[in-house]
């Protein structure tokens, strides 16, 4: 079986691994040139769903690479008071004796892990042609295509694969702007950072709708690591400049515990980054077919710490699938289809509740 994959996220490679893990012919593509282009990348939550993907997925030892350079994991979540108050902790579940249910993950190791060994190709998807005898014809920008048996939507948020498959699905902004940043954990920046942001994940809530996530990130590996911090809130960021950004994000965290605004002031202008919340519309079955979707291309949702685990299980089942020799391609298709719009869509409600 021929698969195109559409994205180089972590859904995409994450299915690259188990397909060629299965021995199967896999082409990636990708539109950026090179997988550091842009400096986003910042700690991400893979509860145990995300977890037994990635060892369903990978190679043995990748995924103990994936394991070796994830961070030290804290022991509970804290919502803290703009003034750095303990308002509620929850504690982490414990792992067991099979290894780590949850991990804490550097976005861009873990994306580099997941390209190990997978031949990525650099092109922009524009469009797809269904041929007559049941395969697909992609098309991409400035000439090019590849044809395959399938092809899957890997592509984010602003899908063109989703577009052309499913014109109608709908990506909705919440009215919630995010500026994202890393700070270098110096010795300077770990004294303001609070202790229950060091030991796990923590959220400042404001009674006005502005909230700050926290979550320092530790590597196992013993490098000093970062704080990563968000500043969310109803106003939105017009600077594209990471210094403004930077200044936007201090000031509208100003008038709470003054180490906060003193952090962010602290953080490389190339990490800091401005986006809009978004939220995917829940998406009727549709008629299955060598076209299929994985990850926020089909259930965008918003930031509550299980986006990216559901992504890789969309990949680690669509894998399953695909690759068990008593399926029809589509019948296997449609089986990871009807399963993936109800967990995945179940996801965007939990992420919307969490999110308010």
């Amino acid at each position: 079986m021929r698969t195109v994959i559409v994205g180089a996220g972590l859904a995409g490679p994450l299915l690259a691994q188990g397909l060629v893990r299965a021995g199967f012919e896999v082409a990636l593509y990708e539109r950026e040139a090179a997988i550091d282009e842009r400096s986003q990348g910042y700690r991400i939550h893979l509860d145990p769903e995300g977890v037994d993907a990635l060892r369903d997925c990978l190679p043995p030892d990748l995924y103990d690479e994936v394991v070796a350079t994830s961070g030290i994991p804290g022991s509970g979540v804290t919502i803290l008071s703009p003034r750095l108050e303990v308002v509620q902790r929850i504690a982490a579940p414990v792992d067991g004796d099979e290894g780590p249910q949850h991990l804490s993950v550097d976005r861009v190791t873990l994306r580099r892990i997941l390209l190990t060994g997978i031949k990525t190709g650099h092109a922009t998807f524009d469009h797809y042609e269904l041929l007559a005898d049941g395969t697909v014809r992609v098309h991409f920008a400035g000439g090019g295509s590849a044809e395959a048996d399938l092809l899957v939507g890997a592509d984010g948020t602003h899908s063109r694969v989703r577009a052309q498959l499913l014109p109608d699905a709908e990506v909705v902004e919440t009215g919630q702007f995010l500026i994202f940043g890393k700070t270098p954990l110096t010795p300077e920046a770990r004294s303001l950072t609070p202790a229950a942001s060091l030991d796990g994940f923590s959220v400042v809530a404001g009674a006005d709708g502005r909230f700050m996530p926290l979550a320092g990130h530790r590597p196992r590996t013993g490098e000093p690591g970062y704080l990563m911090w968000v500043v969310g809130s109803r106003q939105p960021a017009s600077a594209v400049d990471g210094s403004a950004l930077r200044d936007t994000a201090a000031r509208l965290v100003g008038d709470w515990h003054p180490d906060l605004a003193a952090l962010v002031g602290l953080a490389h202008p190339a990490t800091v980054h401005a986006t809009t919340v978004r939220t995917a519309k829940p998406v009727p079955p549709w008629t299955t077919g060598p076209v299929t979707l994985i990850g926020d291309a089909v259930h965008t949702m918003v930031p509550a710490g299980i986006g990216a685990a559901v992504a890789l299980r969309d990949a680690a089942l669509l894998c399953a699938q695909v690759t068990s020799p008593a399926s029809d391609l589509l019948d296997a298709v449609h089986a990871y289809e009807a399963s993936m719009l109800e967990y995945g869509f179940a996801a965007v409600a939990r992420s919307l509740r969490a999110g308010g």
